[in-house]
C-alpha cells in the first residue's frame, strides 16, 4: 500500500510538472490571441468604424455556466454592464491582483462548462489618452521587443474605418514532450468610439482564413476591450471568451488545464500598463 501510494504521488507529481511545462508555452502563444500588439510594415492609423455619443443603455443579458457560445457583448456596452454580465458565473471578488516590474493589474479566469473559458483582466495605461493605447495596441515594434523568438511574421491592414485584419504566423512551440507546426491565424479586430474619450474594440478568431490553422490554443476566440479615459489615465478592461483547443490544452486527470490557460491568458494581457509606465520614464 506504501508503494502504491508513493507511485501515485509521483505520478501526480510528473503530471503536474508536465502541465506546468505545457503552460509557459500556452502563456505566451495567448498573449497574441487574446489582445496582442501588431506588426506591420507602417504604424496604422487609428480610425474607428462608428461612433456614438454616449454608452448604450440597454442592459446586457447575463453569462449563464454553459451558454457561453450564446453571450454577446453588444456593441457600445459600457465596461461595467459587461462586467456585472459576468457575476452569475463568477464572483468579483474573484480577480487576483497582479504586479511584475512595472507591470501591474488584476486578472481572472473561470472555467464556464464544456471547452470554454472567460478570461478577463483590469488594468491602467498611467498618463495617457485612449488613443495612444489603440496606437501601442497596433504598434508591431511592442511586438518583436517583447517576443523575438515567438513571433515569424505578423501583418495588419487596414479594411476600412475602423475594420483591422492582423495575419500572425508564430514559430514552432514545444508542448510537453513534442513541437507544434508553425502556427497560422487571422483575426479581425473592429474599433468603435464613444464620445470623444472612450472605445470599445472587438477582437476574434476568422475561421474562414486560409492563414488560421487547427493547430491553436483555442479554435474559438471573442474578445472585448474597453478603453476609457479616466482624468490622465485610461481603464482598460478586457473579457474575452475561448473555447479550447484539446488538442492542445489537454484535460489531464490531475485537473483541467483550460483554467490555468484562462488565467495566463488574463496575465497575459497586461502588458499595456508597464508600456506606458516606461514610457513615462523616459520622459523624466
Amino acid at each position: 500500500k506504501e508503494d502504491s501510494a508513493r507511485d501515485s504521488r509521483e505520478t501526480t507529481s510528473t503530471r503536474r510538472v508536465l502541465v506546468e511545462s505545457m503552460m509557459k508555452t500556452v502563456l505566451l502563444l495567448l498573449v497574441f490571441f487574446f489582445l496582442s500588439p501588431s506588426v506591420s510594415l507602417a504604424k496604422i492609423r487609428v480610425t474607428f468604424d462608428r461612433h456614438k455619443r454616449a454608452y448604450s443603455t440597454e442592459g446586457l443579458s447575463k453569462l449563464r455556466y454553459g451558454e457561453a457560445d450564446d453571450f454577446t457583448f453588444g456593441r457600445f456596452a459600457p465596461p461595467n454592464a459587461i462586467e456585472e454580465a459576468m457575476n452569475d458565473c463568477r464572483s468579483p471578488k474573484s480577480f487576483r491582483k497582479y504586479k511584475k516590474g512595472d507591470t501591474e493589474g488584476s486578472y481572472c479566469s473561470t472555467r464556464l462548462g464544456g471547452d470554454w473559458v472567460l478570461a478577463e483582466s483590469k488594468q491602467i495605461a498611467k498618463s495617457c489618452r485612449a488613443v495612444d493605447v489603440l496606437q501601442a495596441y497596433l504598434d508591431g515594434d511592442n511586438q518583436k521587443k517583447c517576443n523575438p523568438d515567438k513571433v515569424k511574421d505578423c501583418r495588419i491592414y487596414r479594411t476600412g474605418p475602423g475594420q483591422y485584419r492582423q495575419e500572425m504566423v508564430l514559430k514552432p512551440q514545444r508542448v510537453l514532450t513534442g513541437w507544434t507546426t508553425v502556427m497560422r491565424y487571422t483575426q479581425k479586430i473592429r474599433i468603435d468610439m464613444i464620445g470623444q474619450r472612450a472605445f470599445n474594440c472587438f477582437v476574434q478568431l476568422d475561421p474562414t482564413s486560409k492563414s488560421t490553422t487547427k493547430l491553436k490554443p483555442f479554435d474559438k476566440l471573442a474578445v472585448n476591450v474597453s478603453l476609457r479615459e479616466v482624468g490622465d489615465d485610461v481603464h482598460i478592461y478586457a473579457a474575452g471568451f475561448m473555447r479550447v483547443n484539446r488538442k492542445i490544452v489537454p484535460n489531464l486527470y490531475v485537473f483541467d488545464a483550460s483554467g490555468i490557460a484562462g488565467a495566463m491568458a488574463g496575465k497575459g494581457t497586461l502588458w499595456l500598463s508597464s508600456h506606458f509606465a516606461d514610457r513615462q520614464k523616459k520622459k523624466r
